[in-house]
């Protein structure tokens, strides 16, 4: 199953295509839209539908998976969202793709485990379950292929009627996190490192001790 995968933005919206097959995860592209900033807001929305309308033609996707709005989001922010999802949920439809739409938290839970995992929680694991070493810089792309990969997961959920089994890199990323609470130096340094999920109080790190200590 081919899947693509939508972060939707007004001022960029990432995309990722990803080929799903069982356990299996192969990226098949990914990028972002970014309309010249320049433009009228109207032009700038038919930037993004025709920019999908290509990437679809192109890839060929079997459906469509879009994260869903944040709605803690200032409200001039919010509206241009909204219409930014209406242009691609327009280009969606026009390309008869069935489109099905998660939160954030949905994403975040079937790709690293937790709904309240951080954005380079889960670019970790992108990057893991892809196999692949290194992905565009910045969230947008990211996210796209979390989407997609989320939906990858769903068929196999529905047919087992509960949670799938977790990958190898899923529970890694779990007993890294586990290490880290104990206050293990090592397995501390190496989350750190991989996924950035610094303890801060005040904006200055603060150092875990030890328990029984």
């Amino acid at each position: 199953m081919r899947v693509l995968g939508i972060d939707p933005g007004s001022v960029v919206t990432g995309y990722g295509v990803v080929e799903c097959r069982g356990r299996s995860y192969r990226l098949v592209t990914c990028g972002c839209l970014r309309p010249d900033p320049k433009l009228a807001f109207s032009r700038r929305l038919v930037r993004i539908y025709d920019g999908l309308m290509d990437l679809v033609a192109e890839v060929g996707p079997e459906v469509a998976a879009v994260e869903a709005t944040f709605y803690g989001a200032k409200v001039q922010t919010l509206m241009k969202m909204c219409h930014a999802r209406g242009a691609i949920m327009v280009a969606l439809a026009n390309s008869d793709l069935p489109v099905h739409e998660y939160s954030p938290r949905e994403v975040k839970k079937a790709v690293v485990g937790r709904g309240g995992a951080s954005k380079e929680q889960v670019r970790f694991m992108v990057q893991k379950l892809l196999g692949v070493d290194t992905l565009p810089d910045g969230y947008d792309t990211t996210d796209s292929l979390a989407v997609a990969v989320c939906h990858g997961q769903r068929p196999r959920v529905l047919e087992s009627g509960g949670p799938q089994k977790k990958s190898s890199a899923q529970a890694k990323l779990e007993v890294l996190m586990a290490d880290t609470e104990s206050g293990s130096g090592s397995a501390y340094a190496r989350i750190l490192d991989r996924v950035g999920d610094a303890r801060k109080v005040g904006g200055r790190p603060v150092k875990l001790k030890r328990r029984g200590r």
